[in-house]
């Protein structure tokens, strides 16, 4: 099973890698702070499972759903991010994301979310709180 991190933190990324790559031994993680860096890699890589944080230094998360799915079709993408707002949650989910799991969630359910979107089934996080639609002032950016 090959697995990816595109998360801006990566020392968060590193820590959640490191902790999958000890609970199964078949699992390959790479992690990656900017699309620029993960582009490249992703069609020879052939990543069963991409987290994507929603907020990248390069870009806004959301808008390489649509990209990622169409290089590598295979790779299910489960959104993590410290974001829960409702309507980037459904705009990712019009886009077809797997799954949708909060930075702190423990461990144990970022592997749940791994194994069900690997089973073909999604994964949303129960414990997500979504918060109200940002003020006109501070809303994230429109996608496409």
């Amino acid at each position: 099973m090959k697995i990816a991190f595109l998360d801006d933190h990566p020392q968060l990324a590193e820590a959640i890698a490191e902790m999958i790559r000890q609970s199964s031994s078949c699992t390959t993680v790479d992690c990656f702070t900017r699309w620029a860096d993960l582009e490249p890699e992703l069609v020879a890589a052939q990543f069963d499972v991409l987290f994507l944080d929603m907020c990248l230094d390069d870009c806004l998360g959301a808008e390489l759903i649509a990209p990622i799915q169409e290089s590598s079709p295979q790779t299910r993408i489960v959104v993590l991010s410290a974001f829960a707002q409702k309507d980037l949650l459904l705009k990712c989910l019009n886009l077809g994301i797997a799954g949708y799991i909060a930075k702190t969630s423990p461990i144990e359910l970022i592997i749940q979310a791994i194994q069900k979107v690997i089973d073909g089934e999604a994964f949303f996080d129960e414990n997500l709180r979504l918060g109200p639609e940002p003020s006109n002032s501070a809303k994230s950016p429109e996608l496409p």
